[in-house]
């Protein structure tokens, strides 16, 4: 009996870092000058939005130390396309035009360039590079063996 307790006290989650195995931390390069450019608070804005969207992603917890990262997600641009004029040369009531933000990740010895696009806003941009992140961590996730899955059990 007392061991059945041991092990449930070492198995149960210690807290939200804890549960997953990918832990992202998202950051962007700033400059020292204490007055960021219009440019730079855009890539703070884009990690915002990156940090709120992975923290959606099941399997990912985003982490505010870079320390405690498995995953380091940099977001390098974001850019704005062009808007669609609306009907008869007219100025659009809705944003409609493309966001981009463009991220570098890096896990280990892996390393990749990734953009997530939307139309309109940020988040969908952001939504849409967190989608990407994932596709790319299921590509390097080593395959897993059934018999030492089914051993880790007992």
């Amino acid at each position: 009996m007392l061991a059945l307790v041991l092990a449930l006290a070492l198995v149960s989650p210690q807290g939200a870092d804890k549960l997953t195995t990918v832990r992202a931390y998202v950051f962007t390069a700033t400059s020292s000058s204490g007055q960021p450019s219009e440019e730079e608070r855009g890539r703070v804005d884009a990690v915002r939005e990156m940090r709120e969207a992975l923290a959606k992603k099941k399997g990912i917890s985003v982490v505010d130390d870079r320390a405690d990262a498995t995953l380091l997600v940099e977001v390098v641009d974001r850019e704005q396309g062009d808007e669609p004029s609306g009907g008869f040369g007219g100025m659009s009531v809705t944003k409609m035009g493309d966001t981009i933000i463009r991220l570098h990740i890096r896990s280990g010895d892996h390393e990749s360039d990734i953009k997530g696009m939307g139309q309109g806003t940020w988040s969908r941009a952001a939504k849409d590079a967190a989608d990407r992140i994932l596709k790319w961590i299921a590509r390097r996730e080593p395959p897993r063996d059934a018999d030492a899955t089914r051993k880790i059990a007992r």
